[in-house]
């Protein structure tokens, strides 16, 4: 690393403490890039024009050496995090890490932060750079970790020593996309011993989310903001040993075949075994998420057939990854599939590979060439009686090192986009029909079904289009037959189709599954409809999928009542605030946040005054449109992050949740639990204060409210409710229905 590689801005650096959740101890901190003297401050201009003048690995270099001077004094075990580009880490040379190894101060652990985002643009550098950086005794981080969730399918491979969650996971709304993130970090943390790391903390209920999310470490302003290095109170970061290079201990050429042949023995098969058994293991990854890579090794391009290219289009467009290697490969041996092109002499050249990997799931088989008769030579690539000895395992380890290997291949700028839908057919162009010789077979499959919507979809031809609607299908969905032929039925789906649906449905479907699903589809003319759908495979005499036959049922009726009942079991009919059981259960769970974080909770009960005489002079309906009015100005009233709901009647309950534990205002001057709960009875009783417009009358309807403030008045949530109800009283027998 030469002095000129430091050349640049003017560097300094802040620090961000770190610290364990279990005890709030400070661990670690964060090395935060600032602009000195001449530059600009924010680290997003400074390195914005970095990247405009053509400087950006200089930058990334003069910050992690700002970062290393900025502990080069401390005086106790120090953990350092800092974060690389990924395109510096790979310029790195031997030189440059031994340089950076001796500028590393004793008692310093540092721990180099990758994104989420660098490992799916750039991720055979950055293992190879991680190789590198680790061989120093530095560790990694993976940042941003949900960011882009098909980068799940790669943590493993850079074997991280902490994972960093994205802050949106923190301060987001549970998901199944957020559980899918979660679930895949957990599961390699557990499997690996990594460290999780949970930032953007800055509430408590970010801090539950942390925990809840399995976080270890904490980062974000409720643990402190970016400053100076603190010079004590740091303890030691234990993290996991560091994990042994792929192919360590493996004699010769380190290649997938003789890491799996390491550990087992291998097997001798003819080539329609082995191709059985790879499109087996590539069927099996169809049949994952997203969240998966498929990486394969051909001896050669010209043993990618036609039909093979058509199953990795398939895999590149359902997986985060799909690449494969072979002599002669071109870039892009079929759409959506990455492709390097191996040197003659490449002992990969007398492989066959095809590895996949998920968070959940592992599978790897790999081939060579069987000598001839002790000669010594290989039986030509393409010769229909070769022999092979293969390992196939399923153990995660080994797959992953086997993997591993070949994404070390992988040439670079891997990632693209999914094909664009295909358009409809224009006037004019030929619309595709099942034909004469296979429609009976066909039909006779729907017939049962024939008075539902059947649509039959064509395998064998790139998006599987419709060749056949039956006339069900066609009043069901408002379409003509010439808009509907030649299309794939996604035409059906819509802005609020659910594609955490859509996506599974295609994995089965090219995978030759069945399907029973109910998705929200769109008709012709823009309107819903719930579709349940059951589709099938139908297959030729070899078993190859040829056919989908898909019938359809418009079941929007039912799910609605499905949708109402579960809606009604957590909200009151009338109004539409949260019922009694949904309220009293958040209640109950503010109560127990409170009681592990110190803080306070109050709640406030409602009851409108005199309202029976509503009923009786006006009727029900003109008392239920009160009610409902009432319940609109009141949940204009109560703050954001309250939760207003209707116990029953007349009687209403405010749960004010986060409120400070002391009695007197803090030293930043914040209000007291009391005084916040006196704020939101006054907001309550001003919204009620103006009239109520109502069909033929106008009502001015009031209320009488009490509050009670755990833990000063009761500890839990029917002794609060109980006292609220004791001061609410108080205040209607009171003159002017004073607040209580």
């Amino acid at each position: 690393m030469t002095p000129r590689a430091c050349d640049g801005p003017a560097v300094r650096s802040l620090f961000q403490p770190i610290v364990d959740l279990s005890d709030g101890a400070l661990v670690a901190v964060e090395a935060l890039s600032r602009g000195g003297a001449g530059s600009p401050e924010s680290p997003t201009e400074l390195f914005a024009a970095a990247a405009a003048a053509g400087t950006t690995t200089a930058l990334d270099t003069t910050c992690l050496h700002a970062a290393l001077r900025g502990v080069a004094t401390v005086a106790q075990p120090t953990t350092l995090f800092v974060n690389i580009e990924p395109a510096t880490l790979s310029t790195l040379s031997p030189a440059d890490l031994a340089e950076l190894a001796e500028l590393t101060p004793a008692g310093v652990q540092v721990v180099l932060e990758v994104t989420e985002r660098d490992l799916l643009e750039r991720p055979a550098d950055l293992v190879r750079g991680v190789r590198g950086a680790r061989a120093i005794g530095w560790r990694v981080a993976l940042d941003d970790v949900g960011a882009e969730p098909a980068g799940l399918a790669l943590v493993s491979f850079l074997r991280p020593d902490v994972i960093k969650l994205d802050l949106a996971l923190v301060r987001g709304h549970t998901s199944l996309q957020a559980a899918a993130v979660v679930n895949a970090v957990r599961a390699d943390a557990e499997r690996s011993g990594a460290l999780v790391l949970a930032e953007g903390i800055e509430t408590e209920e970010h801090l539950d989310r942390a925990l809840a999310m399995g976080a270890r470490l904490g980062q974000g302003w409720m643990f402190g903001r970016p400053g100076e290095l603190p010079r004590t109170g740091m303890r030691a970061l234990p993290l996991r040993p560091v994990p042994a290079a792929h192919g360590a201990g493996v004699p010769g050429p380190v290649t997938p075949f003789a890491v799996l042949a390491a550990a087992s023995a291998p097997q001798r098969a003819g080539i329609p075994l082995l191709a059985s058994m790879t499109r087996q293991v590539e069927r099996q990854a169809l049949l994952l998420d997203e969240q998966t890579v498929v990486l394969a090794n051909f001896q050669h391009a010209e043993l990618m057939s036609a039909r093979t290219r058509r199953r990795y289009e398939t895999l590149g467009r359902l997986t985060a990854l799909t690449a494969v290697t072979g002599a002669g490969m071109p870039d892009e041996p079929a759409p959506g599939v990455v492709g390097t092109a191996l040197d003659a002499d490449d002992p990969l050249t007398d492989e066959w590979v095809v590895t996949v990997v998920s968070p959940h799931f592992a599978a790897a088989l790999a081939a060579r060439e069987v000598p001839e008769g002790g000669r010594g030579d290989r039986t030509a690539p393409g010769a229909a009686d070769r022999r092979l000895d293969y390992v196939l395992t399923y153990d995660r380890p080994r797959v992953l090192e086997a993997a591993g290997l070949l994404l070390e291949k992988t040439r670079p700028a891997i990632t693209g986009t999914a094909p664009l839908p295909r358009p409809a057919p224009a006037a004019g162009d030929p619309v595709l029909r099942v034909t004469e010789a296979e429609l009976p077979d066909l039909m006779l499959r729907a017939v049962s079904v024939a008075s539902n919507g059947i649509v039959i979809a064509d395998a064998r031809r790139p998006d599987q289009p419709l060749v056949y609607a039956n006339a069900a299908f066609l009043r069901l969905t408002g379409y003509r037959e010439a808009e509907v032929l030649g299309r794939n039925c996604r035409f059906l789906q819509g802005q609020d189709t659910d594609q955490n649906q859509v996506h599974p449905i295609g994995r089965r479907l090219v995978a030759g599954r069945d399907v029973d699903a109910v998705l929200l589809n769109y008709r012709r003319d823009g309107s819903a409809f719930w579709n349940e759908m059951h589709i099938s495979a139908v297959r030729d005499g070899h078993g190859e999928v040829t056919h989908l036959i898909g019938s359809q049922f418009d079941v929007t009726a039912r799910v609605d009542r499905e949708r109402r009942t579960a809606y009604l079991a957590h909200h009151d009919e009338l109004t539409g605030l949260p019922n009694r059981a949904h309220v009293l259960e958040h209640l109950d769970l503010e109560l127990r946040r409170a009681r592990r974080s110190g803080g306070s909770v109050a709640v406030v009960l409602l009851d409108l005054d005199d309202f029976k005489a509503v009923n009786d002079r006006f009727g029900h309906a003109v008392g239920d449109a009160a009610l409902v009015g009432a319940a609109g100005r009141m949940r204009s009233a109560v703050r954001a992050g309250d939760l207003l709901g209707r116990l029953g009647g007349d009687e209403f309950l405010v749960v004010l949740a986060g409120l400070p534990g002391g009695a007197q205002p803090d030293d930043a001057g914040r209000p007291t639990a009391a005084e916040l709960v006196r704020r939101v009875q006054e907001h309550l009783r001003a919204a009620l204060a103006t009239p109520l417009q109502l069909p033929g009358t106008v009502l001015r309807i009031g209320a009488s409210s009490g509050a009670a403030v755990f833990p000063a008045d009761a500890d839990e949530t029917a002794s609060l409710l109980a006292c609220a109800d004791a001061a609410m009283y108080r205040t209607k027998r009171g003159p002017a229905h004073r607040q209580d």
